[in-house]
């Protein structure tokens, strides 16, 4: 079966629909693909999706936002959504390395970052980088969270999807009420994750990757975090470090009914809070 690359074309066909527009970026780790929309009313959002996702997962979101914030971009890592991967062999540093290429060459003024999961991670790392390109932070369940040697197994260990069954799994604990038709997803998520980039990607992973409470002590811009109380990915031991490791003025907030990837489930929910949270930094 290939369900997600057929609902993919189907929601670029829809957000093109809308006037939402498809562009490729060329790095030297791949073809980025992006979603572009909005104009210059306040600073640039950019939303990065997490490991595995795309920008088409956002879909909804993007369309509910577009005539509420400024410009949007929407970069798909290599090898995710419509992005190539210029090496069969991708590590999370190419996908970080295509990823601030693209905002490099397009950001003109701080923007304000929306990161998911693994896209929360980079937006930490974008910002600890180069702080004065990021106007403000808006973190969904943000991996990097440094963990001990049983919760990082555990957590890497979710993506090792060998069976129908693995993937059925992996994809209900992104959700706050799992839809019926993950199992009609799950051959795909098996086929992405088994074999090839994604595979690759997973096994670059490393501790060396989470941040230290040094770090994130640095963080400047203004900062939320959004973590729901259904999240069932990520251990509690990473909301836990982040308490205890982020500035005092990081707010952290844990909305009910939200899972590991809210705008999933809760597409409007999600659009409202960046919508507000743009709104204070205009």
């Amino acid at each position: 079966m290939f369900v997600l690359p057929l609902a993919e074309r189907v929601i670029r066909r829809r957000l093109v629909s809308l006037g939402i527009a498809s562009h490729y970026h060329d790095t030297p780790q791949g073809r980025i693909h992006y979603y572009e929309t909005g104009g210059d009313d306040g600073p640039p959002l950019v939303i990065l999706h997490g490991f595995g996702a795309s920008g088409s997962s956002f879909g909804r979101v993007i369309a509910l936002l577009r005539r509420r914030v400024g410009k949007i971009w929407v970069p798909e890592a290599p090898a995710h959504g419509f992005s190539t991967s210029a090496n069969g062999r991708l590590t999370v540093d190419d996908a970080y390395a295509a990823l601030t290429h693209f905002l490099d060459a397009r950001l003109r003024e701080p923007a304000i970052l929306f990161g998911n999961s693994l896209g929360g991670a980079f937006a930490i790392r974008y910002a600890l980088e180069q702080p004065a390109r990021v106007r403000g932070m808006l973190l969904a369940s943000p991996a990097g969270a440094l963990l001990d040697a049983q919760d990082f197994a555990a957590l890497t260990g979710s993506f090792r999807v060998r069976s129908l069954g693995q993937a059925r799994d992996l994809l209900d604990r992104l959700y706050h009420e799992p839809p019926w038709y993950n199992r009609l997803l799950a051959p795909d998520i098996l086929r992405r994750f088994a074999l090839g980039p994604l595979r690759h990607c997973l096994e670059s992973f490393r501790p060396e990757h989470m941040f230290t409470p040094d770090e994130l002590a640095a963080l400047q811009p203004p900062t939320l975090i959004l973590w729901g109380r259904s999240e069932r990915l990520l251990p509690s031991a990473s909301l836990e470090f982040f308490r205890r490791a982020v500035p005092a003025h990081v707010r952290i907030e844990e909305p009910d009914e939200f899972g590991h990837c809210p705008y999933l489930d809760r597409p409007r929910a999600v659009a409202d809070r960046i919508a507000a949270f743009v709104d204070e930094l205009r």
